[in-house]
This record gives structure tokens, C-alpha cells and sequence, in this order.
């Protein structure tokens, strides 16, 4: 054999290979990039949600989403369904900031028509440089430049672990995974126990930002509305936009208290709201001084985190249209009731009940 036939014959051979893994890939999609899975379970996990959540964006049936932070993650996309209309799909990002909202919010846009957005506020992710991601994100699969989806054609992990995992489940289906995917209430425990870990109430009075009659947002806070927010709401007057505040624990409020922040985050959560309530497809709701909820530490698996239960009585809520604020003293009046209890907690020095 010559060189020349064998150079032919190995870079032949080479090319085929190459094709053959991009084949492969391509017609598995684990992630569900190119295609939605029909023949196997795919595997849409926590720990893949930014990977998934890409091809849930792309080829998904759906016409309302679901947008926020680990607060988000146990909402069951069908009761969505049947209490607000439409179809839901979720596109949490755990820890998400508000940009990383913005690249989920960005995809389902240009990919569907999008009629409601539920959108869980974490006011913390506004404290984020309105261009960075708290989470990194597999930018190649997000958007439309087929070429660097070479990384994850040769993506080892992809190659090695999760077609496998498909190949594993072919034939098999999972109805209820629109539902389950990403939910974590069953799998902690919950109580005071762990409610109020890492919380110290014996820290004293701590000075706070005072309440501000017309509060503004930080430079921060404005970029982040101005950039991640208002564009969506303002472009898309078509669309509902529901925004709420979901219900940390008390435990949490008093965490910020103590170090000092509260009155800021609350300024900033005004000032938000603010922004927010002129547009028409605007409609924002406040869970966080239900005080029935925010202080049931049996709801919770640490300060901040409550459990699906919580999730489904906010569907409820929201699809009555009770807790929602439609000016900025409704939101103040909450806002006040957090304070006292701050206020009274740092005083007792313990957890007390209210």
C-alpha cells in the first residue's frame, strides 16, 4: 500500500469516525437540543438543568414558562396548566442570577410565543452585575451557531455517560417528568432544625436603612431592570408577565437583618415593584409576609428554601389573584410587617412565635 493510499484510507477512516460520533450524538440528543426525546427517558436532572434546559427551551410543546431560581423548582408545571391556562414548562436556574433568567427568557422568546411568564423575584439577584451569570452556562447550546456545538458533539461526559443513560431507558417513558423534573421538596428534611441553622438571633440591634417614601433602585438594581427585566415586558405586550416575591422563612429575613441588609433588599424590592406596575401585562404578587407560611418552619429545609406544598398554595393564590399588590403601599405594608418582626425577634434573641 502506498503512502499516499494510506493517507487516504486513514483520514477516510478519521472523517467516518467523526461522522459517526456527530451522528450519534445528533440522533440521541440527551439534551434534547435538536429534537425532544420520544424513545428514551431524557436525563433532566439538578445537576444537568443548564444543559437541559436548553433543549426544554428549544423543543418543547409549551406556551408559558416558568423563570427563577431554586424557589421555582417545585412548582408542578400541570396544575400550572389547569389553574392559569396554557402550557408550562419550567426554566429554573438554580442560584440563577437575573441575567441567567435573561438567557432562559431569551431562548423561549425567540424559539416560542410565549403568552405568561411566571417570573419568582429574588431580589439578592438583582445585586448581580446585570451581565454576569451567578451560574455559567453552556453558551454553545444556547444559540444558533451550529459549529460550536462541538463541544458537545465531543463532549466526553455526553459520550461516555449520558447517551449511555439513554440507551438504557430506550423504549422507556416518564409522563410525569414535565412535573418532577428539578424537585428537591421530598428529598430534605424539614423543622426548626434546620429552619434555623447557621441563624444567630443573639446579634442585638443592628441599624438598618430607613424606609424610603419613594424608594429608588441602586445603580446595580437598575441595570438589571433595565436590561433583564423591562425589555421582555415592554417588547412583549402580548404576554402576561406574573412576577411575585416568593416566602423565605422569617429566619431568612432575620439573617439579612442581621447583617444589616434588610433595609436595603426591601428598598429594593419597592423600587422594583415601582418599576414594574405601570405596564398593563404587568401583575405582581407578594407571599413574603404571609406570616402563616413564614413562620411554619415545618415548611422548610433551611431559612430560605420552603417545600412543594408551598409552591401549589402560590398557584392557588396567584390564579385567585390574592396577595397581589397594585401599588407601592401594599407592598410598603408588607414590607413594614417583616421589619417588626425582625425587630422583634432581634429583641427576644431566640425564635419566637407571632
Amino acid at each position: 500500500m502506498t503512502r499516499r493510499r494510506w493517507g487516504r484510507l486513514t483520514l477516510g477512516l478519521l472523517v467516518l469516525s467523526l461522522a459517526l460520533i456527530v451522528g450519534a450524538v445528533a440522533l440521541v440528543d440527551p439534551f434534547e437540543v435538536y429534537h425532544k426525546a420520544t424513545a428514551f427517558i431524557p436525563p433532566i436532572t439538578n445537576g444537568t438543568q443548564n444543559y437541559s434546559n436548553a433543549g426544554i427551551a428549544k423543543t418543547y410543546d409549551y406556551d408559558s414558562v416558568v423563570i427563577g431560581s431554586s424557589m421555582t423548582e417545585n412548582f408542578r408545571p400541570s396544575r400550572l396548566d389547569a389553574l392559569l391556562g396554557g402550557r408550562f414548562v419550567k426554566l429554573s436556574i438554580n442560584g440563577g442570577s437575573s441575567f441567567n433568567h435573561k438567557q432562559m427568557m431569551d431562548l423561549a422568546f425567540s424559539s416560542h410565543a410565549v403568552v405568561r411568564v411566571l417570573y419568582g423575584v429574588d431580589m439578592e439577584a438583582l445585586t448581580y452585575f446585570y451581565t454576569t451569570p451567578k451560574t455559567e452556562m453552556p453558551d454553545f447550546l444556547y444559540d444558533d451557531n451550529l459549529f460550536n456545538d462541538v463541544y458537545y458533539w465531543f463532549n466526553k461526559t455526553v459520550l461516555a455517560r449520558y447517551i449511555p443513560a439513554c440507551l438504557a431507558t430506550l423504549g422507556q417513558s416518564d409522563p410525569d417528568q414535565r412535573d418532577t423534573m428539578y424537585m428537591w421538596s421530598d428529598l430534605y428534611p424539614t423543622g426548626a432544625e434546620y429552619a434555623l441553622r447557621d441563624v444567630d438571633f443573639t446579634v442585638g440591634k443592628v441599624e438598618q436603612e430607613p424606609p424610603a417614601e419613594v424608594p429608588e433602585l441602586s445603580q446595580q438594581s437598575k441595570l438589571n431592570v433595565q436590561y433583564n427585566f423591562l425589555p421582555y415586558v415592554q417588547e412583549h405586550p402580548e404576554t402576561e408577565f406574573l412576577f411575585f416575591f416568593p416566602p423565605y422563612s422569617l429566619a431568612r429575613w432575620f439573617q439579612l437583618y442581621a447583617g444589616g441588609t434588610l433595609g436595603y433588599h426591601l428598598t429594593q424590592k419597592e423600587a422594583l415593584t415601582l418599576a414594574l406596575l405601570p405596564y398593563p401585562n404587568v401583575k405582581i404578587y407578594d407571599f413574603q409576609a404571609e406570616l402563616d407560611w413564614v413562620t411554619d418552619l415545618d415548611l422548610y429545609i433551611d431559612p430560605g428554601h420552603y417545600t412543594a406544598s408551598v409552591n401549589d398554595a402560590m398557584a392557588e393564590a396567584i390564579a385567585q389573584e390574592r396577595y397581589r399588590v397594585t401599588s407601592l403601599a401594599d407592598v410598603q405594608e408588607n414590607d413594614a410587617v417583616l421589619r417588626r418582626c425582625a425587630d422583634a425577634l432581634a429583641e427576644a434573641g431566640r425564635w419566637i412565635d407571632f
